[in-house]
């Protein structure tokens, strides 16, 4: 398996059209992240929590599924920071989220900050966050997305001070990865709901990659109607999918370490089909796309022998981004994972 350097822009570029997916997803992926309830007071302050402490019924127990579960609405400001080909690049808006509490949602930009936008490419900008919608609320913002295998992957430090977000009172933790990969995350939470109020993604010299802060908060949907998301192209279960001719999924055997499959579908997208899997160690997200190409054409760009395996990679800010081309398609991959391990789950793919 041969290995080539592209230009960040240049691939993801690529993977925009390839997956028909805008190039922007890569910035927006960035910014990531039980109803028992006990008392803030229970948790000792400045000190970490014991995976027996932290399992047992309490605010972290409400955070996986809070923004599906708990009515809320609010304005909130998204930033992200990153470097493309060696340039430092920043996106921060702000847009208003409302939840009824059943499942519905709705994401809506109310203003780009940075960086400066013409009339047309605002205009785009807000077509393309409305599409994203869903992929924004279900993997974009960061948050516990498993407890126990977040328990297994990190430890949690509970700060003294408990921070006023959009007025509300929320407890602070610090989150420290087991397995070092050079990220550092601090999460605002309110303790009753189970809500990550602010969120801040550091990489390893402390610089801040990406943050998400509610600047206006209420634990109401909102007055007014409210067009609610509804998904264009659902995944199919893959277990319990038709699969067109010629698909033959594959499945990546060796996974980064503390990582494992959280879900797997067929999505076709006009005439194109993808298996899709999303992988994750409770925290983030490990992304695996096969798309299917017709069996008479090569992917476009190859210029290896049919025994070799060309590999693309970039690089945006915490992100790797690969793209393996064979004969019968292409897979491509996004994930927060050193670029070692990100070529031998390639590998353990074919």
């Amino acid at each position: 398996m041969t290995r080539t350097r592209f230009a960040g822009r240049a691939l993801l570029a690529r993977l925009s059209i390839t997956l028909k997916i805008p190039l922007a997803i890569t910035l927006a992926l960035a910014v990531g992240a039980c109803d028992g309830r006990s008392p803030v007071g229970a948790q000792s302050r400045g000190e970490s929590l014991s995976v027996e402490q932290a399992s047992s019924p309490s605010f972290l127990a409400l955070v996986p599924d809070a923004p599906e579960r708990v009515p809320h609405s609010g304005l909130r400001r998204v930033e992200v920071h990153v470097e493309v080909d060696g340039q430092p690049t920043s996106l921060v808006y702000l847009e208003r989220v409302t939840a009824d509490g059943h499942g519905h949602y709705a994401i809506e930009l109310v203003q780009v900050q940075q960086p400066s936008m013409t009339q047309q490419q605002l205009e785009i900008f807000e077509e393309l966050q409305r599409a994203r919608q869903g992929f924004f609320f279900k993997y974009r913002d960061l948050r516990i997305r498993d407890l126990e295998l977040f328990l297994q992957n990190y430890s949690v430090e509970v700060l003294p001070a408990m921070p006023i977000v959009a007025g509300v009172e929320c407890v602070e933790i610090d989150v420290h990865p087991r397995v070092p990969r050079g990220a550092q995350y601090r999460m605002a939470i309110d303790a009753r709901t189970g809500l990550v109020l602010r969120s801040v993604e550091r990489n390893q010299f402390g610089q801040v990659t990406a943050s998400s802060t509610f600047e206006e908060f209420s634990n109401q949907p909102g007055p007014g109607p409210v067009e609610f998301f509804i998904e264009r192209f659902p995944g199919i279960p893959l277990a319990g999918a038709s699969l067109p001719p010629g698909l033959v999924p594959v499945a990546p055997q060796i996974l980064p370490e503390g990582y494992r499959e959280a879900s797997s579908d067929l999505l076709q997208v006009g005439g194109d089909h993808y298996v899709r899997r999303v992988y994750g160690d409770g925290l983030e997200n490990l992304f695996f796309l096969q798309r299917r190409e017709p069996a008479s054409s090569s992917p476009s760009g190859q210029t290896s022998e049919s025994a070799t395996h060309r590999v693309r990679l970039a690089q945006v800010g915490a992100w790797r981004v690969a793209e393996l081309l064979e004969t019968r398609g292409s897979l491509f991959v996004l994930a927060k994972v050193a670029e070692a391990e990100v070529l031998e789950f390639l590998r353990s793919s074919l």
